[in-house]
């Protein structure tokens, strides 16, 4: 079974439409068919609705250290999801709770070395291509990977920036060498354009799929596939 995770993007106390990582060109979600506002509120409760269990919730304002959204992460608790939360480095400062597991991006370490910092926590490998962001440096996944497969993690996501909200479909050669080296836990995101995608990657070994443009389009209203 592969698991479907809904994508919250918040900014500015509202659910956003990630496109390829350009944040400045992020704009509140329009024409969803789970709920007819932007509000946090409101999409949790049609995700409810609908039979999803888990949600990501990306802070984008905390990312970006110019704000704070953590009543949208209390928020979700409440309505019993499981949160999986990036809200930027903050998070290596926190203990991950019952329901809430803090999520840390490599976009917020410096380099390669620093990646032992993450042991034993759920780690964003966040991408660009075929390479791996840091915030000094990009390197290719090729080349991190004895790095990444020497460090124990409570679970591996993988993020391709570039094509978020994109309906590009997802990066499969990545996801298929993740599983290789970290079977049982590689949640992949970015691109997911339908269903096909996700029983591709449900078919690589791949326990969880993010999603956010194909769920508020209506292409994909299942948790589980």
């Amino acid at each position: 079974m592969v698991e479907v995770i809904p994508v919250l993007d918040i900014m500015n106390g509202l659910v956003v439409h990630a496109i390829a990582g350009h944040r400045e060109k992020y704009r509140p979600i329009e024409n969803s068919v789970i709920s007819d506002n932007p509000y946090p509120s409101s999409i949790l409760s049609g995700l409810k609705n609908l039979g999803f269990t888990t949600v990501y919730i990306a802070d984008l304002d905390a990312i970006m250290k110019r704000g704070d959204n953590t009543d949208v992460i209390n928020m979700a608790e409440r309505l019993n999801f499981k949160v999986l939360a990036d809200i930027g480095r903050r998070g290596l400062n926190l203990l991950d709770k019952d329901k809430v597991v803090y999520v840390i991006g490599t976009e917020y370490i410096e380099y390669p070395i620093e990646l032992k910092l993450l042991e034993n926590r759920a780690i964003s490998i966040d991408m660009y291509g075929d390479h791996v962001l840091f915030s000094n440096t990009r390197v290719k996944i090729n080349e991190v990977l004895k790095d990444l497969r020497s460090i124990e993690y409570k679970k591996v996501l993988v993020i391709d920036l570039s094509r978020v909200g994109t309906e590009l479909g997802v990066n499969k050669s990545i996801a298929s060498k993740l599983t290789e080296y970290f079977p049982g836990k590689v949640i992949v995101g970015g691109g997911v354009k339908n269903e096909y995608d996700i029983l591709e990657l449900k078919n690589l070994g791949v326990t969880g799929v993010l999603v956010a443009t194909a769920i508020h389009r209506g292409i994909i209203r299942k948790p589980t596939y």
